[in-house]
């Protein structure tokens, strides 16, 4: 992560009390393929934040950058297996378009859902929703311990 320092990056972490039912070994994974590329395709001095936010039915987190944004055209295919799109053909020669697919891959196998928001220019959100479990939760949707 010497890009954060390198390219003088902020960072902000929003939140960080609220804590998720996964597998940590692989919510690690899909995070570090997520913060490489906004850290891949976000410019000096630019911004990456996460924070998350909790519902009684579902818990997400997003991770927003000031990078460079993806085209709509692109946005449909990022989750496929092998899809570089313009950006990684263009910004990036070491691009191989498994990045995003291992992490909604992985997402799905977990049960969370993996989206993204983008705007050319102005950025990307790549949103991690982790369902509760009801069996986990009473009728109130408050986490049984």
């Amino acid at each position: 992560m010497n890009l954060f320092f390198s390219k003088h990056i902020r960072f902000t972490f929003k939140n960080e009390d609220i804590s998720v039912l996964t597998d940590s070994k692989w919510l690690r994974f899909i995070l570090n393929q997520i913060i490489t590329n906004s850290l891949k395709y976000t410019p000096e001095n630019g911004e990456i934040s996460i924070s998350l936010t909790d519902t009684r039915k579902e818990t997400t987190l997003s991770i927003k950058d000031t990078g460079i944004g993806i085209p709509k055209v692109d946005l449909a295919r990022v989750f496929e297996k092998g899809f570089t799109g313009n950006n990684g053909r263009q910004f990036n020669q070491n691009a191989t378009g498994l990045g995003l697919y291992l992490a909604n891959q992985l997402s799905q196998k977990l049960g969370h859902k993996l989206s993204i928001d983008s705007s050319v220019n102005k950025g990307t959100t790549v949103t991690i929703t982790f369902p509760k479990l009801a069996y986990y939760n009473d009728e109130m949707g408050n986490i049984l311990r």
